[in-house]
């Protein structure tokens, strides 16, 4: 039998496969070319709590399925996510 390696240990908790669901969620709703802040993405795709999609978003942006750039907003920083053409 095989020995899974430390990063394969639990991928199919609960909390993982709602984070690829938000995950997959976040790429089918999001327009192609427009630069959304985290706010709005959530706001997208109904989800109440920005804190975890921040987390999505940032794990999209590693992966290299969405771009990241910081821009000004009113209220000062902000982070601006995009899904390429």
């Amino acid at each position: 039998m095989r020995l899974r390696n430390l990063t394969e240990r639990g991928g199919n908790t609960p909390q993982h496969v709602k984070a690829r669901r938000t995950e997959a969620k976040i790429l089918e709703t999001m327009p192609a070319g427009t630069w959304m802040s985290c706010t709005a993405v959530s706001r997208l795709i109904a989800e109440g709590d920005d804190r975890k999609t921040r987390a999505r978003l940032n794990r999209l942006v590693r992966n290299g399925k969405i771009e990241c750039r910081q821009g000004q907003g009113t209220h000062g920083l902000v982070y601006l996510f995009c899904k390429p053409f």
